[in-house]
């Protein structure tokens, strides 16, 4: 079962909740660790969004606790990219780096945009200096609402591997979506994503996985 899956079939509890971001964290069965679901209204057109997603060498200016991401490879036939990302964790607590591929989709009718992210640990050496993450799952849905304002649904579910208390990572387990798209919905407005990217989307109605109905109408 995908994590979207289980995240879908869970009992969530709402932490955060404004005018245009809601926050939910929800269990994952046989983890320590809590996803999260967060929903946003951003005012900004969808392609803006996608222009900064794909816009790997700006992450470390919005994507929190962010010190390096870069791409690894452009992968061929639309099937995405393998990025790298190193992430700073409080002391005594070692830094993670996270080895993904994303892999986006869109609906030919709704226009809907769904990007997976998937772990794949094993892709680089592991680095005495950090903790590689062994295990995660994600996603980012945009959906356009209007010619100006698109909706944002991002998901992620973290086995952050290495010793740190469950408990710990749980309790901070809000401040990732909450700083990053803060941060996502001021970015946005940024000239330079006002132009579409040519990004490689697979156009597949069937591969754009939903499964957020509950968290928009909770």
């Amino acid at each position: 079962m995908s994590i979207l899956e289980k995240i879908h079939n869970a009992s969530c509890t709402l932490r955060f909740s404004n005018d245009w971001l809601k926050i939910f964290t929800c269990p994952v069965p046989s983890s320590d660790f809590l996803s999260f679901v967060a929903v946003a209204t951003i005012d900004a057109p969808q392609h803006a969004v996608l222009s900064l997603l794909y816009d790997v060498d700006v992450a470390t200016e919005w994507v929190w606790k962010t010190k390096e991401m870069r791409v690894l490879q452009e992968l061929s036939d639309d099937d995405g990219r393998i990025v790298y990302q190193l992430v700073s964790a409080p002391w005594p607590v070692s830094d993670r780096e996270i080895i993904t591929k994303s892999q986006g989709y869109k609906d030919p009718e709704t226009a809907e945009i769904f990007i997976k992210i998937e772990c794949v640990a094993d892709f680089l050496p592991k680095n005495s200096k950090y903790v590689r993450v062994p295990e995660m799952e994600g996603a980012w849905n945009i959906i356009p609402l209007s010619e100006k304002q698109c909706r944002v649904v991002f998901r992620l579910h973290i086995e952050p591997g290495g010793e740190i208390p469950s408990w710990l990572a749980n309790i901070a387990v809000i401040d990732t979506p909450y700083h990053t798209l803060v941060n996502m919905r001021e970015m946005v407005k940024k000239e330079k994503y006002m132009t579409p990217v040519d990004a490689p989307f697979k156009t597949s109605a069937s591969d754009v996985n939903n499964q957020y109905e509950k968290f928009i109408t909770s």
